[in-house]
C-alpha cells in the first residue's frame, strides 16, 4: 500500500514535510515489533514524538494540522498516563491518531493483538522459567 505521501502537497497546504512523511510511515506501516514496543494503534502525540522526534507540543501541533487536512483521525479514549506529583498511573482522557487511509485495518489488527496478549505472556513466562531454571 503506497503511503499519501504524495498527497501531502495538495492536502495539507502545500507543505510535504519530513516529518508529516515519517508520522504518516508510523501511523501507516507498524508489525508486532512495534506492537511489543509501544502498543497497538491508535497512538498519542507522545508516542508520536517519541518515534519520530521533535516536541510533543510542535508534534501535536503537526497531528492537529493533518487532521484538518484529513490525513489522519483523531479519536478519545482513556489511557493511564503517569502523574509526577501522585507518582503513579492516573487513567485520563488522551487523543490519539490513526492513518485516516489505513485506521479500518489498523482496528482490526490492534483487536488481534489484544486478543492474543495472553497467549504471548504465557509463552514469555515459560521462556523466563526455562531461562532463569538452569
Amino acid at each position: 500500500m503506497p503511503l499519501q505521501s504524495d498527497t501531502l502537497a495538495k492536502k495539507a497546504g502545500g507543505r510535504d514535510t519530513a516529518r508529516k512523511r515519517a508520522i504518516l510511515l508510523m501511523l501507516e506501516q507498524h508489525n508486532e515489533h512495534d506492537y511489543s514496543e509501544r502498543g497497538a494503534p491508535p497512538y498519542t502525540a507522545g508516542q508520536v514524538a517519541d518515534c519520530v522526534g521533535g516536541s510533543r507540543p510542535s508534534v501535536s501541533r503537526t497531528l492537529r494540522g493533518m487532521v484538518a487536512a484529513g490525513l489522519l483521525v483523531a479519536v478519545r479514549h482513556r489511557d493511564d498516563v503517569w502523574n509526577a506529583i501522585a507518582q503513579n498511573f492516573i487513567e485520563k482522557p488522551v487523543t490519539a491518531y490513526y492513518s485516516a487511509r489505513t485506521m479500518e485495518r489498523d482496528k482490526v489488527l490492534a483487536k488481534t493483538w489484544a486478543d492474543g496478549a495472553g497467549e504471548r505472556s504465557a509463552q514469555a513466562m515459560d521462556a523466563m522459567v526455562k531461562a532463569f531454571s538452569r
